[in-house]
């Protein structure tokens, strides 16, 4: 499985803070499934390791793993398209 580097999580996180942003970034969200996204906000907003984020959603760490790194790949594909 490909992962996002540093520095383009740093990039989604720091898009995450920005005002400007904030719009695109909640269409952005609206725009990827409720699994990756749920993923997504609980690993970037609520600052949640893997386990808990697995234990909330129900699924093996594995499978949230997964489903941060699909969620934060689709964001940043959709970001940089807007």
């Amino acid at each position: 499985m490909p992962s996002l580097d540093d520095d383009s999580i740093a990039r989604i996180e720091a898009l995450a803070d920005m005002d400007a942003y904030r719009g695109e970034l909640a269409a952005a969200l609206d725009r990827i499934g409720p699994g990756e996204r749920d993923a997504v906000q609980l690993r970037v907003v609520e600052e949640m390791g893997y386990a808990e984020i697995a234990s909330r959603l129900d699924c093996s760490e594995a499978a949230a793993r997964v489903r941060v790194h699909r969620g934060l790949a689709r964001l940043n594909r959709l970001m940089e398209a807007a």
